[in-house]
C-alpha cells in the first residue's frame, strides 16, 4: 500500500500502487513535486473470538 501526503503532511489518498497514488493525484489536480508517496505497512486483520451463546432479546435492565 502506497500513502499520498500533501505539502502540509496531510494523508490525502491510500493506494494498491504507486501508479493508483499518480493518478489520484493526476485527477485531483494535486502537484507530486511538493507532495510525498511512502509505502505503507498492510493493515492487521482483527481476530474476533465469540465464546459461548449470547441471547439478548426479552433482557431487560
Amino acid at each position: 500500500m502506497v500513502g499520498l501526503y500533501d505539502r502540509e503532511g496531510m494523508l490525502r489518498f491510500v493506494g494498491s500502487s504507486l501508479e493508483a497514488c499518480v493518478e489520484y493525484a493526476a485527477l485531483f489536480q494535486i502537484q507530486l513535486a511538493p507532495s510525498s508517496l511512502q509505502d505503507l505497512p498492510d493493515p492487521a486483520q482483527p481476530g474476533v473470538i465469540i465464546r459461548g451463546r449470547r441471547h439478548l432479546e426479552g433482557h431487560s435492565s
